[in-house]
């Protein structure tokens, strides 16, 4: 976007914070990526208290969409899902697979870059619900400008269930047999307008946030 100062300096691709990978570091304004940031740290400490993402994952998805449009973003596009008992296979293509009709190439890039970095950090990494257990469950939200100058985020929530316990690695790079594989994802979108209008609200509800969450740039 002519005239934007972007994040292109930054030695980061991501930041891990929970079971959540934020992308798209390179691509924003900081004050914008840190309001992205705020908004998930806010959705992720409410949909947490509501539902179990293991158990329940759609549900948790669209509450974690709603507390984004409480905090200005319209979450009016249809979620994506695909669902696949008995998976065995790879499961960087399933994810590839839909990102690819939701998201623009570079995102997919970028996420991509993220995951590699992250299976770099071994103590990161084993932060990760599930990575060593029977279900793995990672929500991985790209946040970019899209062509009319919004900012918006996919919310991409992968969960499964292992049929054996002998992974140490995220599951980006190797195929795994598993009972049942879950991708969801929900698209939201807010105005340049309401992001400086919500801005204060924002940074006011997060420092009443009564769960403070490690946030671990990568």
């Amino acid at each position: 976007m002519e005239g934007m100062k972007v994040l292109t300096d930054s030695k980061h691709q991501a930041t891990l914070f929970g079971n959540i990978l934020l992308t798209g570091i390179e691509g924003l304004r900081a004050e914008d990526y840190q309001f992205a940031l705020s908004c998930n740290l806010l959705a992720l400490e409410q949909a947490d208290k509501i539902y179990n993402s293991d158990t329940k994952p759609g549900r948790w998805i669209d509450y974690y969409a709603d507390v984004l449009w409480s905090h200005g973003w319209n979450r009016d596009q249809p979620g994506v899902e695909y669902v696949k008992s008995n998976f065995s296979g790879s499961v960087q293509q399933a994810w590839s697979n839909l990102a690819n009709g939701i998201l623009p190439a570079e995102q997919v890039a970028g996420v991509e870059a993220g995951l590699v970095s992250l299976e770099k950090q071994v103590d990161l990494l084993q932060k990760i619900k599930g990575v060593s257990d029977k279900v793995f469950d990672l929500k991985i939200v790209p946040v970019s400008y899209n062509v009319n100058g919004e900012m918006e985020m996919v919310i991409t929530h992968v969960r499964f269930i292992k049929s054996s316990l002998n992974s140490q690695y995220l599951f980006w790079n190797i195929s795994q047999s598993m009972t049942q594989l879950d991708i969801r994802a929900r698209r939201v979108v807010i105005s340049p307008r309401v992001i400086e209008a919500r801005r204060p609200s924002v940074e006011a509800a997060l420092r009443k946030q009564s769960t403070k969450i490690e946030q671990y740039p990568i």
